[in-house]
C-alpha cells in the first residue's frame, strides 16, 4: 500500500474511531431513568376497521428525549395480564429488586405504606420551578404514609372519567331547559321526572334517567358524596374504617331508588349505554357515569353529534370534588438513585401536552394535566370539550378498597335495593356487615 493511502486509511478509521467514541461518551453523560409502564402497543398498530394508527411506546420514549437530551428514559413496558402472569406481581418483583425509578402503579397506595415510595410533596417544595398543572388533584390524591399522614406518593399521568351525559334533542322536544354545566341533585330529579313520558315531536316513550347496574356502585358513591356523605377514612396508623350505615347514605340510597323508577327497563342488568345511545333512536335524556370509552371516538368520528349528546361535570360534593377517580398513578420508588432526573421524568410524563396525547392516542386515555386542550385540540373543541379535559382535575381521591371486598358488598347491597328485594335501609346494614367482617379480617 502506498504512503499516502496508508495514511488516507489511517485518517478514515481515526475519524470513524472518534465518532463512536462521541456516541459512546454523549450515552454515558445521558442521565438513566427507567419507568414501568403497563398495557401500551409495543409497536405501531393499525386497527383494520378504522384504519387508526395506535403508536407503539416507542414514540413516547422519542418525545421525551427530544425535549430532555440529557435524560435517558428507559421505559419497560409490560401487559396487564392476569393473575400470576399479571402487572401486580411483576411490578412487586422489580419493587423488590430496585428495577426501576418511576412506576405506573395501580396499587401505589399499598406501596406507599410500606415505605416504598416517594412523597413527592418534598420534591415539590424543594422545587422552585414547579407548577401545578393537575388542579385540585394534587389535594385529593394525598394518602397515608409512614413519613406523612397526608403525603402525594403519586400524580396522575393518564386517566378515564365520569361525565353525565344529556340529550339536548330530548330537552328541546320537551321544552326543558339544558342541563346546566354543573348540575345538582334537585336539578337531575326534576328535570328527569318531566323528560319521562311521551316525545311531544316523536310520540315515543322516553325515559329522564338512566344508571349501569352492574356499575352501580360508582353513581351511588357520586350521590352520597354530592350530599356530604363520607366513606370512611385511614387513620394515622394506616387502618381503615369505613361507614356505609350512616343517615346520609340512607337519604342518598333513597333518593337513588326514587330515580330509579325513571330508568327504562334493563338496566339493573346493563354494564354498558342505553340501546340507542349516539344514535337517532335514542331515548334517555340523562345518562350519568358517562366514561370516556364510549362517547368521545364517537363524537370526533362524527361531529354532527356534538351537538345533540353533551356533557356536565359529575356532581360535586361540599368539597368542591365528586366523581370516581379512574386516574393512572405515576409514582417514584423510593430506592430510586436518580431522583432528581427521575423527578424531571415523572412531570413531563404526567403533564406535558405530549405525553397526554400518546395516551389518548395509543390507549384512548384522558389527559390529566391542563395540557389537555393543546394536547387534543379535536376534544377541546366540542361544545362541552373543556368538561370532558378537566373532569378529571375535580374526580374524588381514589378509593383504597376499589378492589376489594367493601366495594362488592355495597355493589350486592345496591343490586337488591334497586331491585327491590331489600329495603335501602336493608341494603346499607348488609353492607356494612359485610364489610366489617373484612376490615377485621385486615387488622
Amino acid at each position: 500500500m502506498k504512503p499516502l493511502s496508508r495514511r488516507l486509511l489511517f485518517l478514515s478509521t481515526a475519524i470513524v474511531t472518534s465518532l463512536f467514541a462521541g456516541v459512546a461518551l454523549q450515552a454515558q453523560d445521558k442521565v438513566p431513568v427507567s419507568v414501568l409502564m403497563i398495557g401500551y402497543p409495543d409497536q405501531d398498530s393499525t386497527d383494520a376497521v378504522t384504519g387508526v394508527v395506535s403508536p407503539g411506546i416507542g414514540h413516547l420514549e422519542e418525545a421525551f428525549e427530544a425535549a430532555n437530551p440529557g435524560i435517558d428514559l428507559q421505559i419497560i413496558n409490560i401487559p396487564w395480564g392476569e393473575g400470576a402472569t399479571g402487572y401486580a406481581p411483576k411490578t412487586e418483583a422489580m419493587i423488590q429488586g430496585n428495577e426501576a425509578c418511576l412506576y405506573e402503579m395501580p396499587g401505589a397506595a399499598a406501596f406507599a405504606r410500606r415505605g416504598a415510595l416517594v412523597d413527592l410533596s418534598k420534591l415539590i417544595e424543594a422545587d422552585s420551578s414547579f407548577v401545578n398543572l393537575w388542579g385540585p388533584a394534587l389535594t385529593t390524591l394525598r394518602i397515608w404514609g409512614p413519613d406523612n399522614p397526608q403525603g402525594l406518593y403519586f400524580i396522575p399521568n393518564n386517566t378515564g372519567e365520569r361525565v353525565i351525559h344529556w340529550d339536548a334533542t330530548l330537552f328541546d322536544h320537551y321544552g326543558v331547559e339544558p342541563l346546566s354545566k354543573n348540575p345538582t341533585l334537585d336539578e337531575i330529579a326534576e328535570k328527569a321526572k318531566l323528560l319521562t313520558g311521551t316525545d311531544p315531536v316523536t310520540g315515543e316513550q322516553t325515559y329522564g334517567y338512566y344508571y349501569q347496574g352492574k356499575y352501580a356502585v360508582w353513581q351511588f358513591l357520586s350521590i352520597a358524596h354530592a350530599m356530604g356523605a363520607n366513606w370512611g377514612s385511614v387513620g394515622a396508623d394506616g387502618k381503615m374504617t369505613i361507614e356505609w350505615n350512616t343517615p346520609t347514605y340512607l337519604k342518598a340510597l333513597e333518593w337513588f331508588v326514587d330515580m330509579a323508577k325513571y330508568a327504562p327497563e334493563g338496566a339493573l342488568a346493563s354494564d354498558g349505554m342505553p340501546q340507542g345511545f349516539l344514535s337517532d333512536d335514542n331515548v334517555v335524556a340523562i345518562i350519568p357515569e358517562g366514561e370516556q370509552g364510549y362517547f368521545i371516538q364517537p363524537l370526533i368520528a362524527n361531529p354532527d353529534l356534538q351537538a345533540r349528546y353533551r356533557s356536565s361535570f359529575n356532581l360535586r360534593g361540599p368539597d368542591g370534588v365528586g366523581g370516581v377517580s379512574t386516574i393512572s398513578p405515576l409514582a417514584m420508588a423510593a430506592s430510586c438513585e436518580n431522583k432528581d432526573a427521575a423527578w424531571t421524568a415523572l412531570k413531563w410524563l404526567a403533564g406535558s401536552a405530549d405525553a397526554e396525547r400518546y395516551y389518548f392516542e395509543s390507549n384512548g386515555r384522558i389527559p390529566t394535566s391542563s395540557a389537555g386542550a393543546e394536547a387534543l385540540p379535536q376534544i377541546a373543541s366540542f361544545p362541552d370539550g373543556d368538561v370532558v379535559l378537566t373532569q378529571p382535575q375535580f374526580a374524588e381521591a381514589p378509593y383504597p378498597w376499589a378492589a376489594a371486598q367493601p366495594r362488592w358488598a355495597m355493589q350486592t347491597a345496591l343490586e337488591g335495593a334497586l331491585a327491590g328485594t331489600l329495603t335501602p335501609a336493608q341494603a346499607l346494614e348488609q353492607a356494612q356487615a359485610e364489610t366489617d367482617a373484612w376490615l377485621a379480617e385486615q387488622q
